[in-house]
């Protein structure tokens, strides 16, 4: 049986930066995500997800970088940074705002993949690290394989560096 870092890192899951043009892409898998966790955007009044997630993410996308994990032909996860806005303001290192296991080989190994790509991205960019923005869940299994340093019982810092 493989192990989760051999699932996530040898060709199983994919993942790569999305483009600006792929806007409607990165809608559609968030729009998956909320299904999956039972929220109905059109159901608050919302227009089309699809399209205004796309659409305002298109608008930022240089604040916001976005990755989309494939296996096969398949997209199976979906993850959403915010760079920070001002230098010497926050803590001055990107967060995680979401990250969405989609699909087989399973959560974890998406979650893996993912997480790798969002901090060898942050590491080769500079940062020390990502924080975790308090709304995205990681399983313990990846917080463990990204040496996960968890601050005050729930804020979470994944290195980029060992």
């Amino acid at each position: 049986m493989e192990s989760l870092g051999e699932l996530a890192g040898q060709g199983e899951v994919r993942v790569r930066r999305l483009a600006e043009d792929e806007a409607l892409l990165l809608g559609a898998l968030h729009l998956q995500a909320l299904r999956r966790r039972g929220v109905d955007p059109a159901a608050r009044g919302g227009g089309n997800h699809v399209q205004d997630l796309g659409m305002a993410w298109r608008a930022r996308s240089g604040d916001l970088p976005a990755w989309v994990a494939e296996h096969g032909d398949r997209h199976v996860g979906m993850a959403l940074c915010r760079l920070p806005a001002l230098p010497h303001v926050g803590t001055g290192l990107p967060t995680l705002l979401a990250l969405e296991p989609l699909g087989a080989p399973g959560p974890e190994a998406v979650a893996l993949a993912l997480v790798r790509a969002v901090v060898d991205w942050a590491g080769r960019a500079g940062h020390p690290a990502v924080d975790v923005d308090g709304e995205v869940t990681l399983p313990p299994s990846v917080l463990d394989a990204a040496r996960a340093d968890v601050r005050d019982g729930r804020r979470l810092r994944l290195p980029s560096r060992p």
